[in-house]
Formats: structure tokens, C-alpha cells, sequence
């Protein structure tokens, strides 16, 4: 069986191939394009469709997330589809024109595909509670489903308040002055650190008419009353209490809904999976798995982005009765060839030579700043160590050199850090590893300091001897600091997404305070190194 899955309009599109239910290959557009968020699926598909590990004319299925971009797949009864997922489908089964043939198609209702990918991540665990929350999806802003027989039944639309999903963190950006973009609810989580709760804020927020969600005229004269009182003024000290107070009111919303649906034994509770943009919100997401004394299934790519797996996952799992595999995150295209690599080195000056793990450790010993790219990238918004900025987390100063100067980030923001499985277990005995950097962690004084955030966590990642070249270079670095991890933050330049391709990489940094570059088996001693 072989299915083309597709994410096809909307932001953060892209494009995947399956076989036999194993993920062959996919590629998020922006990785492409380097437009962030981009729409232009078409340029994914091509992409996709032009690998040699592609087999073009054999596919079998195609399978599409909604909404879809109908003049792309070219479905004769896609108002049927839209109809019948609108009135609650998970989805409808058709044909689409492409290729040059018709070839089946599964349209999957937006919020189902999420709901599949983290029950994907979840092991399709008998009983697992998925709760699929985003700023908006296709009939919901959220929506629980469960697991029961290998199926995915969808149980309750839209259980959350205005304040428990996307919608809520778009709203309290766009009032405190940061825009629109997909982007502002990352940006505006940060704040909520140097905050504290507020009383308040807190009864103003909740006094606020639920159908804001709905209505823009209202939406529109609630900011424009909250924005008039003290308590909203955009300053960074107000802002931070507001954000910390909206913060506290997401968590405890999540929790409630969570509670009434998860099952709960002898044994503790049930299986939970998250879904949907808001499953990043790291805050609630440990929060979370202290309160249920479990781990929680989230996918990287649970934004909009995993649509372009989830789609292919429903369809496999759910239509096909294929069992799909596992697969890793390190997924997002092919990776550079060594010729690609030395093209793009030559042409911004620098020069190539054979990777020294002892050298770049010494690199990042003495305090530089070094620029990681193998293998394929990582899908979803995470770097997680194919597409890394790393530097030293004890040297003072670090924090605003990475994130300020080289990716000129809000100076309130907060760096990741990786350590090897084995130094986390030291430190957090008993707690559940963090694979895909989702959870944060309290850092002991003194460990990683410029990692540390103001509210003394840090956003860990944890990394098995299956990553050899970084869990390697960890150890290198241990063996000359005593420092047992590294700050890990995505390798993009202002503005831009994470660099897909040594070209783009270097594009961004190559004439920056980056001292090394890695790509792969090379690297490349940058302008701060000279």
C-alpha cells in the first residue's frame, strides 16, 4: 500500500509518502520555500514526487487533510466531501485526479487527522484520551476523542473555553500588541514566566462573554474594553502578570476537561495524547503529567504541520486497516549531499574539512557557538539536534549572544537544552524522559545557568547513543566542563524557518558570530573562528 499524504491548504503545509505503512519520506513547504508558515503546497508535492525513493506511479491512495486545495488533487465531488466531514465525518472516501490518473482518496476532517497523529504517538493505546485543542480547526477549536478497538471515536467538540485553546492565546497577543502571526502564542507564552498570577485579571478574563470566539464584532469591543483598563496595560511587567494569570486559567481549563474523561484504576490513570498547536504550551503539558503521575503522548509535529503525516496515518490506520510504524522525527526531507555541502561552502569563502568531534567540543568549551546540521531535519517547529545552534550553557553571557544577537529573538525568551539520557536520569530520578524537548524541567542552581529561564526551568531534551554524533559530542564536552549539557535552539536566522539545506544555512550565518559549522561528516570553521 502505497498512500501520498498531503496537507494542502492552510498555513504550515507539506507533504508525505508511506509504504507499507512506513514513512518513507516528507518535507514541510516552509522548509522549501523559506517563507514561514507557507501555503504553497504544490511546491512540497513536486518535491516529494521527484524522489527517487518515490514511486510515483504506484500509489495507491491519496490522503488530504481539510481544508483542502481542490485545484490541486482535483476531487469531483469535494463539495460532498466538505459537506459530509462539515456535518461531522471523520471522513469521506473518493477519487482524486492527479498524476495523470484518478487514484482513491480519503479527505480527513482537520481535527481527526491531529487526533490520529498523537494517537500515532500514543501507540494507539486501547482506552488513550486524545485531546485535540489549536486556534481553530475545521468544526472546533477542540475536541476529545478515545481510542476504543484500534478506532478513533470522536467523543465531545469543543469541551474548552475561550481561554483553554488557541483561540484564547491569539486573542491575549493580539490585546497586548504582538499581531496576528501563528507565531505571537510562543512569543507571548515566554512572558508569563516573569510573572505572577493576578486576581484581577483573572475576574476580568473570566467575565468575558464566551461567544467572543464567535463573533468579531464582540471579540473586536472586548479588546477594546480590557485594552482600556490598568490591568492590560502593554508593559512588560503588566503584560507578564496577565500572561502568567491566562497561563494558570489554560492549565486549569485543560486539566478539567481531562478530568472528566480519562479513565482512572487501581493502576493510576489511563493513556493521554495531545494534539493540535497548543500541545506545545510546555507550561500545561508538565503541569499535566505531574497531576496525572504519567506520561503524556505528544506528538513534534502537533501543530498544523503534522497534518501532513496524520492525514496518511488516519487513512492507513483507520481505512486501509494497515498498521503504520513508527517513525522518527528526524523525517523532514533528505538531508545534504557532500557535494551540496561543499558547493554552498565554497560559495560564501569558507572551507571545508573532516568533522574532529574533539576539536568542536574545545569550540564550544572555550565558548563558541557552533551550527549543527545532519541528516534530515526534524519535522515540526522543535530542533532537535539535526538543525541546532549549540553553545555552552555555563558561560556567562551565552543566552543573549545565541538568541538576541545571531537570531535576534525577544530578550525574554527562553533557550532549550539537550543532555544525554543518562545525565537526566541523574538529575531527575524516577521522571519520564523528554525526547522531543515538550516538557520543562526545574534546573538545579548552578546546572546550565544560561539555559535556565527566570522562572528556574528549562525546556529539556533528552538524547539516546542512537544519536551517535551529538550524544558524542555531549560527552566530549562533559569530559573538558563538567557541564552536562549543551544549549540546543533552532538553526534559523530572524525571521525565517529552520535551515533545510546547507546553502540555507549558511545564508543565515556564514558572516555571523557563529565560530564552527557540522554538516555531517564536514565542518566548516566560520568568520568567528578566523
Amino acid at each position: 500500500m502505497k498512500v501520498l499524504s498531503l496537507h494542502s491548504a492552510g498555513h504550515d503545509t507539506g507533504v508525505a509518502y508511506f509504504e507499507d505503512g512506513r514513512l518513507v519520506f516528507a518535507v514541510e513547504t516552509e522548509r522549501l520555500t523559506r517563507v514561514k508558515h507557507d501555503h504553497r503546497c504544490d511546491v512540497a508535492l513536486r518535491h516529494v514526487l521527484a524522489q527517487e525513493c518515490v514511486d510515483t506511479d504506484g500509489i495507491d491512495l491519496v490522503a488530504v487533510s481539510t481544508p483542502v486545495r481542490s485545484g490541486l488533487l482535483r476531487i469531483p465531488d469535494m463539495d460532498r466531501a466538505l459537506e459530509r466531514t462539515a456535518a461531522g465525518a471523520l471522513h469521506h472516501r473518493t477519487v482524486c485526479e492527479m498524476l495523470g490518473r484518478r487514484v482513491e482518496c480519503v479527505v480527513v476532517t482537520h481535527e481527526v487527522s491531529h487526533a490520529a497523529l498523537a494517537a500515532h504517538y500514543a501507540g494507539w493505546e486501547e482506552g488513550t484520551v486524545v485531546l485535540v485543542n489549536e486556534g481553530r480547526g475545521q468544526l472546533t477549536r477542540s475536541s476529545l476523542f478515545r481510542v476504543s478497538e484500534g478506532a478513533l471515536k470522536w467523543v465531545d467538540k469543543d469541551p474548552l473555553p475561550w481561554y483553554g485553546n488557541g483561540f484564547g492565546w491569539t486573542a491575549i497577543g493580539y490585546l497586548l500588541g504582538f499581531g496576528p502571526s501563528p507565531s505571537v502564542a510562543g512569543k507571548v507564552m515566554a512572558l508569563g514566566g516573569y510573572g505572577q498570577p493576578d486576581a484581577r485579571v483573572r475576574e476580568q478574563l473570566l467575565a468575558v462573554d464566551p461567544d467572543v470566539m464567535n463573533d468579531r464584532e464582540l471579540a473586536e469591543r472586548v479588546r477594546a474594553d480590557l485594552a482600556a483598563r490598568p490591568e492590560f496595560d502593554p508593559g512588560f511587567e503588566t503584560a507578564s502578570h496577565v500572561v502568567a494569570t491566562f497561563q494558570e486559567m489554560f492549565t486549569g481549563a485543560v486539566r478539567e476537561v481531562l478530568d472528566r474523561h480519562v479513565t482512572r484504576t487501581d493502576a493510576g490513570v489511563g493513556p493521554i495524547a495531545l494534539g493540535g498547536g497548543c500541545a506545545l504550551n510546555i507550561v500545561a503539558n508538565s503541569a499535566l503529567r505531574a497531576e496525572y503521575g504519567r506520561d503524556i503522548a505528544v506528538p513534534p509535529a502537533c501543530g498544523d504541520a503534522g497534518h501532513l503525516t496524520g492525514a496518511g496515518l488516519y487513512a492507513l490506520s483507520q481505512v486501509a486497516g494497515v498498521t503504520p510504524e513508527p517513525f522518527a522525527v528526524y523525517r523532514n526531507g533528505g538531508g545534504n549531499s557532500r557535494a551540496d555541502v561543499l558547493e554552498a561552502v565554497e560559495r560564501v569563502g569558507l572551507r571545508a574539512v573532516d568533522y574532529d568531534r574533539s576539536e568542536v567540543a574545545g569550540v564550544l568549551a572555550a565558548g563558541g557557538v557552533v551550527a549543527l546540521a545532519q541528516g534530515a531535519a526534524e519535522l515540526g517547529p522543535r530542533a532537535l539536534g539535526h538543525r541546532s545552534l549549540l553553545g555552552s550553557p555555563s558561560v556567562p553571557g551565552m543566552r543573549e549572544r545565541m538568541s538576541e544577537k545571531l537570531k535576534q529573538r525577544e530578550w525574554y525568551r527562553p533557550l532549550g537544552a539537550v543532555m544525554r539520557d543518562e545525565r537526566f536520569t541523574a538529575l531527575y530520578p524516577g521522571q519520564a524522559p523528554s525526547p522531543y524537548m515538550l516538557f520543562e524541567y526545574r534546573l538545579p542552581d548552578g546546572t546550565a545557568p544560561e539555559a535556565r529561564h527566570v522562572n528556574g526551568t528549562c525546556r529539556i531534551q533528552t538524547l539516546g547513543p542512537g544519536e551517535d554524533r551529538l550524544y558524542g559530542l555531549l560527552d566530549a564536552f562533559e569530559g573538558l566542563t563538567g557541564v552536562p549539557a549543551l544549549i540546543n535552539t533552532s538553526l534559523n536566522g530572524p525571521g525565517r524557518p529552520i535551515a533545510h539545506t546547507a546553502r540555507d544555512v549558511l545564508d543565515d550565518f556564514a558572516h555571523t558570530d557563529v565560530d564552527l559549522f557540522v554538516f555531517d561528516d564536514l565542518m566548516v570553521r566560520g568568520d568567528a573562528a578566523r
